[in-house]
């Protein structure tokens, strides 16, 4: 049994795969038929009463290949500054990033309260200048230097 998900009309299928038909219920194809032919046609495709665990976690086995785990274990990044490409983010590490964003996402809330201006500060050893950047109704940019 190879399980293909939600029928489609413009897939075409081979003997022993199973679809949901839009009927809600499991078809396996039976022996080979034109492409289009759908799930409800019982001259191609037999409905499935019951289904053996066993069938299923078969089912779930051949969807998942086992000789990739190793390959991808070795691809995880376990930190936030890895920036080797084709790494992958582990979980742990996505959690803090999303910690970290949702910092700044509260960090620019307090400077931006009222969603249209932001103060940014530019400083220099002798002196520090604010500038106020303001976006008006018609996305327009203006920016003014803040004086205390």
């Amino acid at each position: 049994m190879n399980l293909k998900g939600e029928y489609s009309g413009l897939t075409s299928y081979s003997v022993g795969d199973v679809v949901r038909g839009t009927d809600g219920i499991i078809y396996a194809l039976r022996k080979p038929c034109p492409s289009g032919t759908a799930p409800t046609n019982s001259l191609y495709w037999e409905r499935i009463e019951q289904v053996k665990a066993s069938d299923i976690l078969e089912m779930i086995f051949d969807a998942i290949d086992l000789s990739e785990a190793g390959a991808l274990y070795g691809k995880v990044a376990n930190n936030l500054t890895t920036t080797a490409a084709g790494k992958i983010l582990d979980a742990r590490q996505g959690k803090n990033l999303k910690g970290l964003i949702d910092d700044q996402a509260d960090l620019l809330d307090a400077l931006n309260p009222d969603g249209k201006t932001l103060v940014l500060a530019s400083s220099t050893a002798s002196s520090t200048k604010k500038f106020a950047i303001t976006v008006d109704d018609d996305g327009e940019l203006t920016a003014t230097e803040v004086t205390e």
